[in-house]
Order: C-alpha cells, then structure tokens, then sequence
C-alpha cells in the first residue's frame, strides 16, 4: 500500500478493523471498498486528520449490524478471532487502540463515546479478551 498518497496509508489498518468487525475477508474487502468510494468523492473531508477518523466511524456503523461469525468461518489471521468475539465498543476500542491511529478524544469520537468513558470501555474489554485468550504457562 505505499503507492497509496500519504492520506490513504491508513487502508490497510482499516481493512484489518473490517476483518475484526465483519469476520471474513470478502465482507471486509467490501466494507473498505465501499466506505473508500463514498469518502474519496466527498469534498468536504479535507484534512487527512477528519477523513480517517470518518473512515473508521463509518466501517463501524456499517459492520455493526453484522452478525459474530464462528471460528471455523472467520477467515483472518487466527489471533484475530478472540478480537472478533469481543463487545461493542470494547471491540472497536481496543482494537483501534492498537492501530495508534487517534488520539483519546478522536478515538471516543470514532466509537461514539465519550472520552471519558474509554478507561472503563477498554478495562472491561481487555478483561474479556483475557478470558477468551488461551492460558499461557
């Protein structure tokens, strides 16, 4: 993705929200496709900043309505899955966390929540990944 300008390089963290959201890759494929043809002909984003804290606000929105796939079905990287399987907006919170894409206040923005609420919103989502994660000795 480094022939991408500057402003996109973003795309291929958000094809891998979209994996964690949707479950599959196609439905990820889709759903990046689809959010990068509807904000690339928009002209009112014009800060990179605002185009991708947009972008994933909307691969959010769009995903979230989709159903939880089941292990045999998801069809990204394996560590991934435990991700999946995770509660909104715990899910979106930590994985975007993980990116380093925004800040405290644009990801709440993103998510839709306060910023004041992410400390509780990640606790309580790292607390359920650990659960998932297998024990480790």
């Amino acid at each position: 993705m480094s022939h991408l300008p500057k402003d996109w390089r973003f795309l291929r963290p958000a094809w891998i929200y979209a994996l964690v959201l949707s479950g599959t890759s196609a439905k990820a494929s889709e759903l990046v496709e689809m959010v990068f043809g509807e904000l690339s002909s928009r002209h009112d984003v014009v800060t990179s900043r605002r185009r991708r804290r947009l972008f994933f606000a909307k691969l959010l929105r769009e995903a979230g309505s989709l159903p939880r796939v089941s292990e045999d079905d998801f069809t990204g990287p394996a560590g991934l899955f435990p991700f999946h399987q995770l509660q909104e907006p715990g899910r979106s919170a930590l994985s975007l966390l993980y990116f380093r894409l925004f800040t405290p206040e644009q990801l709440a923005d993103v998510i839709g929540r306060p910023e004041k609420d992410l400390p509780e919103i990640l606790a309580k989502a790292r607390a359920e990944l650990a659960q998932k994660l297998p024990e480790t000795t």
